[in-house]
């Protein structure tokens, strides 16, 4: 039976941010799956340390390219150039090397937040990511995003039809699969989010200091605007009322996300939102933006808000009402149904079938 080889050069371990969570959940769904195909990863050393359940799941071809993303590409280019053109490979990081020939080949594109909002780019990065992702849409034979409204932007930025995109959703256990425990709700919001600029990480700290008897905890690796976000901490009048945790372990934040009043999510931009799901398999509700593709993600499991500080103290009002939260648990939920491991893993093995197939 022909196999998948995965291509995970890119993945460094807690620096990538929402696409490792995405990768490692879809490859749990994929060896849980028995009709999946044999799949072969192309992995660092560091990833593999990093998730050890690789070795036991999957075939394994370690490389340990050169530091730097020029060494990474100059690698990929090598190693995926060398296959032959029978050989299913999906590229995960959102480009495929530039290769000499077509061969079969899927890329998952999870955003294009740069087109829209430029200004967190360098001019430089701009320029790469933009010859990058019009070279993989052409390379490709199947490409793959997280969400209808990363389907479109490609629509929108490159003129790649949103029709020909396939759906492959983040694979997140269903609430009958979560341990819940009789977690009493205490008054703290939850925001899990790596300090970039467009978490919007300042909103919550203006938001915190309208409601004085509420907390606010962040979790979350640094990130670009760290340092900003810990100095309008610091100068804020609710700084003794803002926790930073950092990063957390999985066991931590499940614990934060079935304690908090609600998780607020004030994202100016998201290829999909994955933490909004999250909380709402924990029993979390959940306050969001309507940045990206979050009012597709939140769907009727939340509440989605411009970025209005009035509207967001109205409606962590209306959660602290005992009643009106447990509607939004409840909410949250059903709406977590919507993205069962078992959906996204048959979604995925439906695009390999389809090339295996040719």
């Amino acid at each position: 039976m022909n196999k998948v080889i995965i291509n995970m050069l890119w993945l460094r371990p807690g620096q990538v941010g929402g696409s490792e969570t995405y990768v490692m959940q879809l490859l749990k769904a994929l060896s849980q799956t028995p009709e999946s195909p044999p799949i072969e990863l192309v992995v660092t050393p560091a990833a593999r340390r990093a998730h050890q359940f690789l070795d036991i799941n999957f075939a394994i071809s370690e490389q340990d390219p050169p530091l730097g993303r020029l060494g990474r590409i100059c690698r990929e280019n090598y190693l995926f150039g060398q296959l032959e053109d029978h050989q299913l490979v999906h590229h995960l990081g959102g480009t495929i090397p530039k290769l000499p020939n077509a061969k079969k080949t899927v890329v998952t594109i999870y955003d294009v937040q740069y087109r829209d909002y430029p200004q967190y780019f360098s001019p430089v990065k701009r320029r790469y990511l933009d010859g990058a992702i019009q070279r993989s849409l052409e390379q490709a034979e199947a490409v793959c995003t997280i969400s209808q409204h990363c389907a479109k932007s490609l629509e929108t930025h490159f003129g790649y039809p949103q029709e020909k995109c396939h759906i492959v959703p983040p694979a997140i256990d269903s609430p009958a699969s979560q341990q819940h425990q009789p977690f009493e709700a205490k008054e703290f919001l939850l925001y899990p989010a790596v300090t970039w600029p467009h978490k919007s990480h300042q909103f919550l700290i203006t938001l915190v200091e309208q409601i004085p008897d509420l907390e606010l905890v962040l979790t979350g690796a640094e990130g670009s605007s760290h340092r900003k976000v810990m100095g309008a901490i610091r100068r804020s009048s609710a700084a003794d009322r803002i926790t930073h945790l950092g990063m957390v372990d999985t066991q931590k934040l499940n614990a934060l996300y079935q304690q908090a009043l609600c998780t607020v999510f004030p994202s100016q931009y998201e290829g999909f939102g994955q933490p909004v799901i999250e909380a709402m398999t924990r029993g979390c509700p959940v306050i969001s933006s309507q940045g990206g593709a979050l009012p597709e993600t939140v769907g009727n499991g939340g509440i989605t808000l411009a970025m209005d500080i009035d509207q967001w103290v109205h409606a962590i009002q209306l959660i602290r009402q005992p009643h009106q939260r447990q509607q939004w648990v409840e909410a949250g939920f059903l709406r977590a149904t919507d993205f069962a491991k078992e959906r996204t893993a048959e979604a995925q093995i439906a695009v390999y079938n389809e090339l295996l197939g040719r």
